[in-house]
């Protein structure tokens, strides 16, 4: 049967063939959702992707009666048997389920906050994004004095679900200075991960004999990085652990100081282009609040809320997964999908691999057909020519 929807300003005819692989793939992500819960999500997955937005009223006007479609949405936000953390599981059992066999996998944690509603997401970094696997939604009250226990509850869930298949060793994880807690450095060292912190300039470590706060080290002449060494760091609750300063410029062009704590020696140089890469976790929040749209939703229920993000973060692994088979397909094929949606700058291309999946299904929804659910992603997946 041919459905019809909105691409641009044209009305394009899709099967229900080019959709299957969607449910398909939905279907294999919640093998205990029945059939119209299925239904429901493929068709508001296919709408986000299609209309990049969470206007709900915007996200549902192509969706053939437009008061029984924002109806059939409604119920599916505040339907009670979804639970949120069921489907931020089955997110994340998905995820760990196409991951490569070896190589690191690099994890990110931060929170995005929209008005009194806070998500915080871990994130899989996918070169230079970061796809959210796994959240846990808040109010601003419910946060009051435990922001830190959830932090570390969300934390220690996803290890010890990602462990069972895969070496914890494989894992590195960055996080923000918010995150920079012995608690955390201890839940982390527990489990043998991999860490670099970004620590708040006023943190006192150890050194020359005396506690010092990290803006006071300085650098050596006009060098850019400085290893500290293996310091006693938080004078309040010492805990011995590499640190390190990098001098780098920020997104406005002016210089700025990272004062970098891990668990295991690197190089300055090197602890700073690790830490680098928590960036794609930002770029990854714009991707679904800016790009897809999540950031127009306005949904007060925060269970409700998090049940939206849901389709939000399907999406996005969709887009990665489907790019991933697509560039396997090899470079020269990838550059003639490439040319029907983006111009090369110096022989550089201007997109990112999930925008340009996303122009690409809007030329050729058939594409479709090459996504797979067993798909393994490919963790430093970038375009031709895209560092």
């Amino acid at each position: 049967m041919a459905q019809s929807h909105l691409v641009g300003d044209n009305l394009v005819m899709t099967t229900t063939d080019e959709t299957a692989p969607i449910r398909e793939y939905l279907e294999a992500m919640l093998p205990w959702a029945h059939g119209h819960q299925i239904k429901g999500l493929t068709d508001y997955v296919i709408a986000i992707l299609d209309r990049q937005t969470g206007n709900q009223a915007e996200l549902v006007r192509e969706l053939g009666n437009q008061e029984a479609a924002l109806k059939r949405l409604s119920r599916l936000n505040y339907n009670e048997r979804l639970s949120p953390r069921k489907l931020a599981d089955s997110v994340l059992a998905q995820a760990i389920s196409q991951l490569p066999k070896r190589g690191k996998v690099r994890l990110a944690m931060d929170w995005t906050i929209e008005d009194d509603q806070y998500l915080l997401t871990i994130s899989l970094v996918i070169r230079g994004r970061a796809v959210p696997i796994y959240w846990r939604a808040y109010t601003a009250g419910a946060l009051k004095g435990r922001m830190r226990i959830y932090e570390l509850a969300m934390f220690k869930r996803v290890l010890t679900r990602i462990g069972r298949p895969i070496s914890l060793g494989r894992l590195r994880v960055t996080a923000d200075r918010g995150f920079a807690d012995v608690e955390l450095m201890d839940l982390l060292d527990s489990y043998g991960i991999f860490y670099v912190i970004r620590a708040r300039a006023s943190t006192k470590v150890f050194v020359h004999g005396a506690w010092q706060r990290l803006h006071a080290l300085r650098f050596v002449t006009n060098s850019r990085r400085r290893n500290v060494g293996r310091v006693r760091y938080c004078e309040s609750k010492p805990r011995h652990a590499w640190v390190s300063l990098s001098r780098v410029k920020d997104q406005n062009g002016k210089w700025e100081v990272w004062y970098l704590v891990s668990n295991h020696w690197s190089r300055a140089g090197q602890m700073a282009g690790e830490y680098a890469r928590r960036f794609g976790c930002e770029q990854g929040f714009r991707d679904a609040k800016w790009l897809l749209g999540f950031a127009e939703a306005r949904i007060a229920d925060i269970q409700a809320w998090s049940r939206f993000f849901t389709l939000f973060a399907i999406a996005l692994l969709l887009l990665v997964s489907l790019g991933t088979a697509l560039l396997a397909l090899g470079k020269h094929a990838i550059i003639q999908l490439l040319r029907r949606v983006a111009s090369r700058r110096r022989g550089r291309w201007e997109v990112s691999l999930v925008h340009a999946i996303l122009l690409l299904l809007k030329t050729d929804s058939t594409l479709w057909r090459w996504l797979r659910q067993e798909t393994t992603l490919d963790l430093e997946a970038a375009l031709p020519n895209v560092s």
